[in-house]
């Protein structure tokens, strides 16, 4: 499969998160789901590691790198974007938040990286946008209900982190490359990271309390394979390809997308506005990927392996 393909099956993955959402929350507090979908694919991973006996790891940096990536990328984007909702938050305001952090890329990409962002591609970020706007507003009716304010702060903190774990991975992608973890390597390390991360959330704030049923083991099931080792493997690949501009702005197909998945999958009505929208959004992914080249520019005296570097 060419990288096209593995982008368009990331944005379909990616965008699948819902269904675990959908059957997992209503039996778990956000938290104690994540928790137990961490644990479970770390233990998953390790039983794989150990059969392909590649539980060797070169360095204590790497695996320290992928921790941090890990953590950021899925502990904090994933607790704040579900606190957020747990708070009274709707999940359309979250995803128009979050929406932002293709944004977020563009702005910090050039003179952390740099990775030079044209003036099409620039216009390709703000169409994405407008695409994003264009189906979110329509499921905002009524979603201005009473929540503490940290409730919308948690959706920015849920953009900048994804926006840092991006960056940096693409700077290790770029700056040393022979330093970094193999993907599921990788994704074990950042898995046990998040574990550890989320556990006393899970415990001190729900109870660690889970209502077992086959729809929630259905949705953790979800969640491991097709999120947690599918798409996120599928981000880190492409990292090593793509500019973090070209990744993040894949995330704005994400809200039309899944409002097609639910259509698809639970006869979810899509309104003409939605429709447009998804066309809307991927003209400007399409204006991202056209306006410019995967090869960074030199910047003068930026020197990108300043960022984060994490020194043996």
């Amino acid at each position: 499969m060419g990288i096209l393909g593995l982008e368009l099956l990331f944005v379909v993955l990616w965008s699948s998160g819902f269904i675990g959402a959908k059957y997992g929350l209503p039996y778990a507090g956000p938290f104690t789901l994540l928790f137990v979908r961490y644990v479970l694919v770390a233990i998953l991973l390790l039983i794989w590691l150990s059969y392909r006996q590649r539980l060797q790891f070169h360095s204590k940096t790497a695996i320290a790198r992928s921790a941090f990536v890990g953590v950021l990328a899925h502990a904090v984007w994933l607790s704040a974007a579900l606190g957020a909702i747990a708070l009274g938050v709707s999940p359309w305001i979250v995803a128009l938040i979050t929406a932002l952090q293709p944004m977020f890329t563009n702005v910090l990409s050039g003179p952390i990286l740099g990775e030079s962002i044209s003036p099409v591609q620039w216009c390709g970020t703000g169409v994405g946008l407008v695409g994003v706007v264009l189906v979110v507003a329509t499921k905002l009716e009524g979603a201005a209900e009473a929540a503490p304010p940290i409730g919308y702060v948690l959706p920015f903190i849920a953009a900048a982190s994804m926006t840092v774990a991006t960056l940096y991975q693409r700077h290790l992608n770029r700056t040393q490359p022979e330093q970094n973890l193999p993907v599921i390597q990788s994704l074990f390390v950042q898995a046990v990271a998040s574990a550890i991360v989320l556990w006393p959330l899970a415990v001190f704030i729900e109870g660690l309390t889970i209502e077992w049923s086959q729809q929630f083991v259905f949705a953790l099931g979800w969640l491991i394979v097709v999120l947690s080792i599918g798409s996120y493997g599928l981000m880190l690949k492409l990292l090593e390809y793509r500019t973090a501009a070209r990744v993040a702005s894949l995330m704005y197909l994400t809200p039309p997308t899944t409002l097609v998945l639910g259509f698809l999958l639970f006869n979810d009505q899509i309104a003409w506005v939605d429709a447009a929208g998804l066309v809307i959004a991927a003209i400007g992914v399409a204006l991202v990927y056209r306006g410019g080249a995967d090869t960074p520019r030199k910047v003068k005296h930026t020197d990108p392996r300043r960022f984060l570097s994490m020194k043996p």
